[in-house]
């Protein structure tokens, strides 16, 4: 029996929003049928499972169904799902994609394969590698590029670091709080930012974190970041965010993993956890335009089975670095 193209367009539909919904845990927001400008509806992406948050980003979605319709693989590109949507369509359309204030995409849904589960795949509508150079109404999607739920992550990728920067505490700086250098021909950088780091280190009340405790400034940090090998430049930025780190460790409350943990195990049951922490804020500045600021900590735990009394614990400041710079529209 012929499925109607009524009746693919929802199996399409439908597909999509149980992925989105149940499996990533984000919001669907369907257009009406009668809206004809090639955006079937938007997934707004969140983060987290307990509690999902919005991130701020929104991907645009284009849904085709019909294995028997719509796709025809193309010999010369064995790795793709061929979708044929016709030149006169593509040509229409194209540069509605291009327009819309985010993510373009375009979710192809094989019903011939399963209706009730039917495979799907997507690809970005933005990407001139979708388009087949050999046939102006045919969109390539990677065989790769499977619709289900490994590939949420993808979706943030598209989005871009910028919309989870608007999950990120704010936290303005005052001339007082920061690195003032002091200029003249005998006055020194390196000076000026050692001494501003020593009386960090010796002002404990500017070490605490309300979620983490004490954090050990002392040399651990300063020969990180100004390590032999490490571009000039680098070392220098890093000497005027040092008013930037000191904020976000006493301030902070998100704290964010960084990588995976090293763990060495003793013989006597007892083993010692090294791991990186991340505290990430979006600062402004007195001087210049607010940027998102990230410091990493260095955590080390000793973990004894049989005799907790034992178990330590320090943190130290390990490094500052600027993740992005400029203005943060929404922020």
């Amino acid at each position: 029996m012929t499925t109607s193209n009524r009746v693919k367009g929802r199996i399409g539909v439908n597909t999509v929003a149980a992925i989105v919904e149940n499996l990533w845990e984000c919001g669907w927001q369907e257009y009406g049928a009668s809206n004809d400008d090639a955006i079937d509806g938007v997934i707004l992406m969140r983060k987290g499972t307990a509690k999902p948050a919005d991130t701020g980003g929104i991907v645009f979605v284009q849904v085709k169904c019909g294995g028997d319709g719509y796709r025809q693989d193309q010999k010369q590109h064995p790795d793709h799902v061929g979708v044929a949507l016709g030149p006169a369509y593509i040509a229409k359309h194209r540069s509605r994609w291009q327009r819309v204030p985010g993510p373009a995409v375009l979710v192809f849904v094989d019903d011939t394969k399963d209706k009730l589960a039917p495979p799907a795949w997507w690809v970005d509508l933005r990407d001139p590698a979708s388009y087949s150079t050999t046939n102006a109404g045919m969109i390539l999607i990677p065989k790769s590029q499977r619709f289900s739920h490994h590939s949420k992550g993808d979706f943030h990728r598209l989005c871009g670091a910028r919309t989870h920067d608007r999950l990120l505490e704010t936290f303005s700086l005052e001339r007082s709080d920061m690195l003032l250098p002091v200029l003249g021909k005998t006055e020194s950088l390196r000076n000026d930012a050692w001494n501003y780091y020593k009386a960090w280190r010796d002002d404990s009340t500017a070490r605490q974190n309300p979620l983490l405790g004490e954090i050990l400034v002392n040399r651990e940090g300063w020969k990180h970041i100004t390590r032999r090998g490490r571009l000039p430049e680098r070392i220098v930025q890093s000497w005027m965010l040092l008013g930037a780190a000191k904020k976000l460790v006493t301030s902070s409350r998100q704290v964010f993993n960084l990588g995976h943990a090293n763990v060495t195990k003793f013989a006597d049951g007892n083993s010692v956890t090294e791991d990186y922490l991340g505290l990430r804020g979006i600062i402004s500045f007195p001087y210049r335009h607010q940027s998102v600021v990230q410091v990493v900590l260095k955590r080390n735990r000793l973990v004894s089975p049989s005799d907790a009394s034992r178990e330590r614990e320090k943190i130290w400041f390990y490094s500052v670095y600027e993740l992005r710079r400029g203005t943060l529209q929404g922020v």
